[in-house]
């Protein structure tokens, strides 16, 4: 449990740093799901974020869902 806690805090840190530059990242879930896109809205207070996917459009993610965030770079660059 207390492992599981200090992972969603260190993943919150990791994505507000993201959210303030509005860099673009590559999110792997734990389902083996990704999303590639930025950050639309970050609640702290909630354990839920808006992601702008570049195909899905908006999704909600909860953080404890998230295995992997790293910035996004296209493939050929």
């Amino acid at each position: 449990m207390f492992l599981k806690c200090m992972k969603v805090t260190d993943m919150k840190k990791k994505l507000e740093f993201y959210f303030k530059l509005k860099t673009p990242i590559h999110l792997k879930l734990a389902n083996g799901r990704f999303y590639n896109g930025i950050i639309f809205d970050l609640t702290s207070e909630k354990d839920l974020m808006v992601f702008q996917d570049n195909v899905l459009g908006t999704v909600p993610v909860l953080f404890e869902e998230i295995e992997r965030v790293e910035p996004y770079v296209e493939v050929g660059r």
